[in-house]
């Protein structure tokens, strides 16, 4: 494969990629329903997405994320502090299947699994937001 084509073969598996991805990040948000909106703010949750496509490296979303935890565990939520916790593993866990994607240099293994962070974090937020508690109901779907 030349050094041309390679960025576009690597692109398309992290489309393809991205598609599965959805479905895990949608059972990640609604496996923490019950914390949506009130206790993981819209506001924490663009955060995220904001830190996430700014960031260089993947340390960087990651450092977000364990300094939401420390403040949710100073403010005694220790729910939302496992919230945080559980995130920071299911995307530390991308890196194994970005090293499946081909990548041999860590440079470009970080960079691969930043971008597929950023993916999983977009699918996150959709999901998210798309839910809302109601009473009575652990959720009901509203469209935004």
């Amino acid at each position: 494969m030349s050094d041309l084509t390679y960025p576009l073969v690597l692109q398309q598996r992290l489309a393809a990629w991205s598609d599965q991805a959805q479905k895990k990040a949608a059972h990640f948000a609604d496996a923490h329903r019950d914390l949506y909106p009130r206790r993981i703010t819209n506001a924490q949750l663009y955060g995220l997405a904001n830190v996430s496509r700014n960031a260089r490296r993947f340390e960087d979303i990651k450092r977000f994320m364990e300094h939401q935890g420390k403040k949710a565990e100073r403010a005694g939520r220790l729910d939302v502090r496992d919230y945080w916790t559980d995130l920071i593993k299911a995307l530390s866990d991308l890196q194994a299947e970005a090293r499946q994607l081909g990548i041999e240099t860590k440079t470009e293994l970080d960079k691969l699994h930043r971008e597929m962070a950023v993916e999983f974090i977009q699918h996150l937020v959709a999901h998210s937001s798309y839910w809302t508690p109601s009473s009575g109901d652990k959720g009901e779907r509203r469209s935004r």
